[in-house]
């Protein structure tokens, strides 16, 4: 299989190109980090943040912006930037899995908001309709994630628009990580719905994806807002360095962020706020023979942090490997191994 020559992401990975070096798009992106003026990045990031404050203020709005939260630590590290750095008053949203957590991960979830004096907001789905969109997530997609990552993207959106908050602060620009669907790094990038349909929704729509026994309305939650509203949806990864170990250390030092370990990685600090983040990391293996190790030890070589040839053998050691937690998402969702394993393996470009 070819791997980018500087770091270790593979060819089957959608999206992925290599130039003459045999240097992959997603180190050329981040290449491109050296050239920019953080300075400047972040007067404009201030120049934003004071202008929503005002707004905030003028139209009486306890709220001056909408931070999403999962708990794990880069929306932690999110919060705390807009809160004690820019002396931010946020709305913490959080679109629950409602997978069960660790307790570790349901400290992270729930306290830091408190630590931080946050008006924390989340909305749980129900458990049935959570697993047929997981089941139906697997046959349309390949990943049983599609009803989070829409959530995600459109439940603040739907905040912003009935309560009045333009201002939505996100965290890592698409570039940074990502192949499809994602901006270029010196694109500004914003999370509109133009946005949300190429990066959440990934091409698949709510009613591809609408599971047999239930309303096309039961996918509200997972849809755009219709109409027009005012929305200035940023990353700030766009605005500062986006280093993640160094964030780490700063939500654990500051907030008392908790760590946890995690299967088939190396780091305790990466994907806590999800339990069946390995599962989906099995279905990556299954489509496209890499997963998590792959993706972290790129970043770590791509900041200097570790050698090629140190991620190769961390990729040998971790990667590849069916996850325990497999056994109890198959429980909970009602999918036999055989079903998941086909559905899975159908969108695997490996096959075609």
């Amino acid at each position: 299989m070819i791997r980018c020559t500087k770091c270790v992401m593979p060819e089957t990975w959608p999206g992925i190109s290599f130039d003459e070096e045999g240097i992959c798009n997603i180190c050329r992106e981040n290449e491109k980090e050296i050239d920019f003026n953080w300075e400047e990045r972040e007067k404009k990031l201030k120049e934003i943040l004071s202008f929503y404050k005002e707004r905030a203020i003028k139209r009486n709005n306890k709220y001056d912006c909408i931070v999403g939260y999962s708990g794990g630590k880069d929306t932690a590290y999110t919060l705390w930037t807009m809160v004690k750095k820019y002396g931010m008053r946020p709305l913490v949203f959080t679109f629950d899995h409602t997978f069960p957590l660790s307790p570790d991960a349901m400290y992270n979830l729930m306290e830091i908001p408190k630590k931080l004096n946050c008006d924390h907001l989340l909305f749980t789905m129900g458990t049935e309709f959570r697993n047929a969109l997981c089941r139906k997530g697997s046959e349309v997609l390949g990943d049983f994630c599609w009803h989070c990552h829409n959530g995600v993207g459109s439940m603040p959106a739907r905040i912003s628009k009935q309560w009045d908050i333009p201002l939505q602060i996100w965290g890592e620009p698409s570039a940074k990580y990502k192949t499809y669907g994602a901006d270029s790094y010196e694109d500004m990038e914003e999370y509109d719905e133009e946005h949300f349909k190429k990066v959440g929704q990934a091409g698949v729509t709510p009613e591809m994806m609408l599971p047999d026994e239930y309303e096309l309305r039961d996918m509200m939650p997972m849809t755009w807002p219709e109409g027009e509203f005012e929305l200035k949806a940023i990353f700030l990864g766009h605005f500062e360095p986006w280093e993640q170990r160094k964030h780490v250390e700063i939500v654990t030092k500051e907030l008392d962020w908790r760590h946890a370990e995690v299967e088939g990685t190396y780091v305790d600090w990466d994907k806590v706020d999800c339990p069946y983040e390995p599962v989906r990391d099995w279905q990556k293996w299954l489509k496209f023979k890499f997963a998590r190790t792959t993706f972290q030890a790129s970043k770590d070589i791509r900041e200097g942090l570790i050698t090629r040839d140190e991620g190769l053998k961390l990729v040998k050691k971790y990667d590849g490997k069916r996850p325990k937690a497999l056994d109890r998402f198959l429980e909970e969702t009602g999918m036999t191994e055989e079903e998941f394993n086909a559905t899975t393996l159908k969108h695997s470009p490996l096959k075609k």
